[in-house]
């Protein structure tokens, strides 16, 4: 034990020695005290030199020492020096508790992916949630979440500043002290005190894409680059070889046959707040800039820190232009050719073009048989051979108004599986004919417009799942069918009276007026309806003091307004050809002297002449509208080369002449979009109206 000069040494009063030798002979019979295991080869202070009792003592000192007297012993030793600690704040402070362990490292940051097309995307599921992918045939970016893949534009808003991390947990209390063990751990096993906390957790990892020239060879015939992706795993800012995760190799001069580029999807919702390194690599898509030649079809991918280079703001997890450390110019070109000569002794006239998964299905003739063309993988083939008139892809199967042999015309369905077709119903019994058109599906049941022996036509719906057919409203003269969630709406009156907006509520099966734009006996003949998120644009006179325009109906809260009034006072602009193409409506109208291309924005509800393509084109003007990601394509003539393919991007506002098939005119029209081309009909100065193409391809490299 101590001695009174060792405890005085400390700072103890006379007071303080005489109670602690006074609980000494109280509490401690050293003739009781039995033999324990010497734990003497320890590293670390033994409890016996912790009370000031020499080693050589020890085994003598701990016979016969059961472990309660040994932990009543200790604590009479310690209660001196916590009053002393109390009455002087001078005394020497008793060992401190471990530290707590240190918090759990943060989550790795989400890292970029790179593939070369949509169909090499993983499964979306768990494991790769909200982790995005760089597709390099579409230049555009996809994430996981949810278990579905979604488009995002990272061109969208910046999402807020995250919050500040959260401290880590305190660290846990101390083991207790066994037999004296480890004196750090406070006298014979008292609890240490509550380690401090534990430090916050280490960065998330920087995702790295690093692109580099291919040289010509196996990887790439005519060269390109090598897109290497992973994650910074040292933190030095450099993806080395050990670290890269995923390779691509984007080729030159390869034609973009893979799949179909989709069409522009809307602005993802904004991500969830996350944190941000000086390190983090952030990146941002863009429509290129017209003096970097790409004529409005390019996209600039730039990449830097996200760490406020160039007087930017650091950590705001978006792309400044001081922050940029490489740009890459995604350029789109283009080849027009002639797909197939189907009919090489005149004219295969295709029309009607509908895709289903990857066939794109069309009428044509050959000269010998007509009916139904698939066309997949570059192979054209005959898959129905009969009369084929108004031909719609409904689900997997196609429907159209076919003839028997006594020139009946009623509703076909042919299904591509196992290439049979066959008549769903006599609708009008005889050799007159229904005459069914304007296939419309909801859920599994389709719509059409059709005559029966009455001859007027009424509504109808076929059932897919049990091939029933009924009459579903008599005597109303549907047309412009149009799909609206499970709602039908379209243009009707009874007895071609009083023609106006009618709608089929599917969930209540009845069929009613929505509204009476001309109000009145009169009609306002609603046409060419269109669906831009839930308004349906369409050309209408609503009988006041406008003549047929484009008139606009909200189907969420049964509202009708005048859009866009082309052509003041009670004449008609007559708009025609509606397409919707983002926010805007494109259509073909008339300001009053001849027919152009015109487009209203739905934004800020301006209206304008998009060009002049011929100032005396009359009523012809442009035709077969068709929209391929920001382009409208459409059939033109300009007076000077006859009717050929043009062009007007939405981006720069540029409108040009794709192509000059034939010197007299092309002949083009019946445009479609399928797996990212653009198919039409059309002939030169050799074939006759046959199918053509536009054949689109990629052109990366570094500005």
């Amino acid at each position: 034990m101590w001695t009174d000069e060792q405890l005085r040494s400390q700072g103890w009063t006379d007071e303080q020695i005489a109670i602690h030798r006074s609980e000494e002979t109280a509490n401690i019979n050293p003739a009781s005290l039995v033999e324990q295991p010497s734990i003497s080869q320890q590293s670390e202070p033994h409890f016996s030199e912790t009370l000031g009792i020499p080693k050589a003592n020890v085994k003598s000192t701990l016979d016969g020492l059961n472990m309660p007297a040994i932990l009543m012993a200790t604590l009479l030793v310690l209660v001196p020096f916590s009053l002393y600690s109390i009455s002087n704040a001078e005394g020497k402070q008793g060992p401190s508790g471990e530290n707590g362990a240190s918090g759990m490292n943060g989550s790795d940051g989400s890292s970029f992916h790179l593939v070369t097309s949509i169909d090499t995307l993983p499964r979306c599921d768990s494991s790769i949630n909200n982790q995005i992918f760089f597709i390099a045939s579409e230049a555009s970016f996809q994430v996981c979440q949810e278990s579905i893949w979604a488009a995002i534009d990272l061109t969208g808003q910046s999402g807020t500043d995250g919050k500040d991390g959260l401290n880590g947990n305190n660290g846990t209390n101390g083991s207790n002290g066994t037999d004296g063990e480890d004196g750090q751990n406070g006298a014979s096993g008292q609890n240490g005190a509550d380690g401090s906390d534990g430090s916050d957790g280490n960065d998330g990892l920087s995702s790295l894409i690093v692109t580099r020239n291919e040289p010509s060879g196996a990887n790439c015939p005519n060269g390109g680059t090598l897109v290497e992706t992973g994650v910074d795993d040292n933190g030095d800012n450099s993806l080395s070889v050990s670290e890269v995760d995923s390779f691509v190799f984007v080729c030159d001069g390869v034609q973009g046959q893979d799949g179909a580029n989709g069409a522009d999807g809307a602005d993802g919702a904004d991500g969830a707040d996350g944190s941000s390194t000086l390190t983090m690599m952030v990146a941002r898509l863009s429509v290129a800039p017209s003096h970097l030649g790409c004529n409005g079809t390019g996209e600039l991918l730039q990449q830097g820190m996200d760490n406020g280079a160039g007087n930017g703001i650091a950590l705001n997890g978006a792309l400044e232009s001081g922050e940029v450390i490489s740009s890459m110019l995604i350029c789109t070109t283009f080849e027009v050719a002639l797909v197939e000569d189907i009919n090489p002794l005149g004219n295969s006239d295709p029309s009607n073009f509908v895709t289903i998964n990857s066939t794109m299905y069309f009428t044509a003739n050959n000269g010998t048989a007509s009916g139904i063309w698939a066309y997949e993988n570059g192979n054209i083939s005959l898959a129905h051979s009969g009369s084929v008139l108004s031909l719609h892809a409904i689900g997997s199967q196609l429907m159209f108004l076919g003839q028997d042999a006594s020139l009946d015309t009623e509703p076909y369905v042919f299904d591509p599986s196992n290439g049979t077709a066959w008549r769903i119903a006599d609708v009008f019994p005889g050799g007159s004919g229904s005459f069914a058109a304007e296939f419309t599906l909801i859920d599994t049941t389709v719509f059409f417009s059709a005559r029966d022996s009455n001859g007027v036509f009424d509504l109808w719906a076929y059932e897919t799942l049990n091939f029933s057919v009924w009459k579903v409203e008599a005597n109303i003269q549907p047309s412009w069918l149009i799909a609206v969630n499970s709602d039908l709406y379209f243009s009707a009156g009874p007895n071609n009276g009083n023609v106006e907006l009618w709608k089929h509520e599917t969930t209540t099966n009845t069929t009613f007026m929505v509204k009476d734009i001309n109000p009145g006996v009169l009609s306002s003949s609603p046409q060419h309806l269109v669906l831009m998120g839930t308004t349906i644009y369409m050309s209408a006179n609503a009988g006041t003091t406008h003549g047929t325009e484009l008139y606009a109906y909200e189907t969420t809260n049964n509202s009708t307004w005048l859009a866009a009034d082309i052509r003041t006072g009670f004449a008609s602009s007559s708009p025609s050809e509606i397409v919707v193409l983002g926010t805007q409506v494109y259509m073909k109208a008339t300001s009053g002297t001849h027919f152009e291309l015109w487009v209203y924005e739905g934004r800020n509800n301006t209206f304008w002449v998009v060009s002049d393509i011929q100032p005396t084109s009359g009523v012809n003007g442009p035709s077969d509208l068709t929209v391929h990601q920001y382009t409208v394509y459409f059939s033109a003539n300009d007076g000077t080369t006859g009717e050929e393919l043009w062009a007007h991007n939405s981006i720069n506002g540029t409108t040009w002449q794709v192509i000059d098939l034939k010197p007299t005119g092309g002949a083009i029209g019946d445009i479609h979009v399928h797996e990212g081309h653009v198919y039409f009909s059309g002939e030169d100065n050799w074939d006759g109206r046959e199918l053509w193409r536009l054949v689109f391809s990629k052109d990366v490299s570094f500005v």
